[in-house]
């Protein structure tokens, strides 16, 4: 591991340490009661947009998924194992090995195994229930870059001109990056799956949230302020993949009081060029607004005390046969300011998300990024994209999880 990515990992654990202050004066007490209160109210705000609570619901405009439950004692082996690699704390136990090794047989015999479903053929988008790790390492260091530099040269063959210019060279890198990213995450096996899944920060803080909040539901920690307590429910999910969807294809869309009121560019970073045509950015607009009124909206409302108010991502493929976008629901999100709102603002655009503007509207990105060339090493970095990972593969950071584990069995073994 670099020293930027070192820093990045121990930065953001250090964010959720208050988790396990200790309770020896008063002042600390009160500022642990405050944590565990800002973890029930986000997990509030966060149950109904968790994939088991929406798939049942618009299965049929979804990918196909299967639920592997994890309970709260491999949830908290997974955060020992993370907090073992990558920081000084040394957590991981016995049982801790054991029950990575159960899920990693699951996901083997009942997934990757099983001729009988999709994952064995078009591959797996493996996520849990909150976010995906898609900030967690792949055990082919390789293959990101290669991906990068494979659509890196597309686009350049495609748009020379583009190239020659500081900020569309830039803007190139970026799309590439992004789309290098994104592909990087189908898997194909259980050692896949769990290698992003044990090295991705953002999963290891969703399920310090979920754990603090179990703490509370189990009477270890007092509610004192009687917020609503929900029971547990996590899962390891995996997706088909498709692998017609193009990044650049996403849009945010967003939904108050059971009214479409805003589109948006997912990836707001990048000025994707076949998104500069007005007539296919209104072809995208009917398209995406017929879809919700026709397909979601009517599974949706008579969910309304949940989904009345919600951001939903779309994403759309093209049908070559017919000339039109096929539209499928990547996830859904809570429509508060914690989801990011892409090429909108939650406080400048107020009105026009909450449906008081004249119609529906649409935003791409259709200038450069504002100093684009300034985010290129940033953007690269943070989709590992930057050919480091092709370097000091020696590094216990670098080894897949399973390597490491077995180090650490021996170890505990002594």
């Amino acid at each position: 591991m670099g020293q930027k990515e070192s820093s990045i990992h121990d930065d953001s654990i250090k964010s959720e340490s208050k988790s396990d202050l200790k309770t020896d004066s008063n002042n600390t007490i009160e500022i642990q009661r405050e944590w565990y209160d800002e973890q029930l109210l986000k997990r509030c705000k966060t149950i109904y947009f968790d994939v088991e609570a929406w798939y049942n619901i618009i299965q049929s405009e979804t990918f196909y998924t299967e639920f592997i439950p994890i309970s709260p004692s491999i949830a908290q082996a997974f955060i020992n194992f993370f907090k073992t690699r990558y920081t000084s704390e040394k957590l991981l136990n016995s049982n801790d090995t054991q029950l990575i090794a159960s899920i990693q047989n699951q996901l083997k015999e009942q997934i990757f195994n099983t001729k009988t479903n999709k994952f064995q053929s078009n591959g797996a988008f493996i996520r849990l229930s909150a976010r995906s790790p898609k900030d967690g390492r792949r055990i082919d260091s390789q293959k990101i870059n290669q991906l990068y530099e494979q659509k890196l040269n597309e686009l350049q063959l495609k748009y020379p001109n583009e190239y020659k210019s500081i900020k569309g060279k830039a803007n190139m890198q970026i799309i590439a990056s992004w789309y290098a990213q994104f592909y990087s995450l189908k898997v194909t096996s259980e050692t896949e799956a769990l290698n992003l899944i044990l090295s991705s920060v953002r999963v290891y803080h969703d399920l310090i949230q979920v754990l603090d909040c179990q703490k509370v539901m189990d009477n270890k920690i007092a509610n004192i302020n009687n917020i609503e307590l929900h029971n547990w429910n996590n899962n390891i999910i995996v997706r088909e993949w498709n692998n017609s969807l193009d990044p650049s294809m996403e849009f945010r869309c967003f939904v108050y009081q059971s009214n479409l009121t805003a589109i948006s560019q997912y990836n707001y970073y990048c000025k994707y060029y076949h998104l500069q045509n007005d007539a296919i950015i209104q072809k995208i607009k009917i398209t995406i607004i017929k879809y919700w009124q026709e397909n979601i909206q009517q599974l949706l409302d008579p969910w309304s005390e949940k989904y009345s108010d919600y951001v939903i991502d779309i994403g759309l493929i093209e049908n070559k046969s017919t000339n039109k976008y096929d539209c499928i629901v990547i996830e859904m999100n809570p429509f508060e300011t914690t989801t990011h709102p892409c090429l909108f603002d939650w406080t400048k655009d107020n009105n026009q998300l909450r449906g008081q503007g004249n119609e529906i509207e649409i935003r791409v990105q259709l200038d450069y990024y504002p100093y684009i060339e300034d985010y290129v090493e940033f953007i690269l970095d943070i989709n590992q994209c930057d050919g480091k990972n092709n370097s000091s593969s020696d590094h216990p950071a670098k080894e897949p999880y399973f390597i490491f584990l077995d180090k650490m069995k021996t170890q505990l073994s002594l």
